[in-house]
């Protein structure tokens, strides 16, 4: 990995980011929702990505509905997930992120600004406030998206297991929860690393899976779906399409 490239990323990383968060606060007034932090947060994206000549796939394995609310839950394997699922994703969506996020000047305000969802998951009561929040949000047309395993899986491959948290909040809220996999971010900057390599990003949505009506009791059940539904994803292009919802 080269370290001009390395330093060229976290330059124009820190300067996009201080650019865009910085424009969000400022006209935050404009669009109180976060509806116009959302375009920006994807152009960031866009730029990051195009910057550093990082090419994006997107794959769609089912049509979504574009006035619908779902629950997006991805795998996670590097940071430039964040960019290629802003990408990817279509609908009015918030993040819910780790809370140390929320206390980084400039981008920690702008986050809370735009309506993303701070999750401590030291603090039991806490977490289940903020998933709480969240089924809010999707009950009222937002779409969230959630990371099952919880943290950025450090060996780049398969699935670690899956935090029971955000099921219960997908049964909540009575909201299909859209399968997605991100394939070879981890090539390009693993977790714990500092150095920012070359390569390029798939993301495949998957097609919904159905919560409304189904027994809480039966989380377990629905977590197993989800998981097979992500690993078809993340092995086979065409398994998920297959299978069917």
């Amino acid at each position: 990995m080269s370290l001009a490239r390395t330093a060229y990323a976290w330059a124009i990383g820190v300067l996009y980011t201080l650019f865009w968060a910085t424009l969000g606060i400022v006209t935050w007034p404009l669009s109180p929702r976060g509806e116009l932090y959302l375009k920006y947060a994807r152009i960031w994206s866009a730029w990051i990505l195009a910057s550093l000549r990082i090419p994006l796939t997107i794959e769609r394995r089912a049509p979504l509905d574009p006035h619908a609310s779902y629950l997006f839950m991805s795998n996670h394997r590097s940071i430039f997930d964040i960019f290629a699922l802003f990408l990817a994703t279509e609908h009015s969506l918030r993040m819910v992120a780790k809370r140390e996020l929320f206390y980084i000047p400039i981008l920690g305000w702008s986050l809370w600004m735009c309506g993303f969802i701070p999750i401590d998951r030291s603090n039991r009561p806490q977490a289940i406030e903020s998933l709480n929040e969240a089924a809010r949000r999707i009950r009222a047309g937002t779409s969230v998206l959630v990371f099952p395993e919880g943290t950025r899986n450090p060996g780049g491959v398969g699935l670690q297991s899956f935090k029971k948290g955000g099921f219960m909040m997908a049964l909540q809220a009575a909201a299909p929860i859209v399968p997605v996999a991100v394939l070879g971010s981890e090539r390009i900057m693993p977790k714990g690393a500092l150095t920012v390599g070359r390569g390029s990003i798939t993301v495949r949505v998957g097609a919904p899976i159905v919560t409304a009506g189904r027994d809480a009791e039966k989380r377990d059940l629905l977590i197993a779906e989800v998981r097979t539904a992500m690993e078809d994803l993340l092995a086979d292009p065409v398994a998920a399409e297959k299978r069917g919802p």
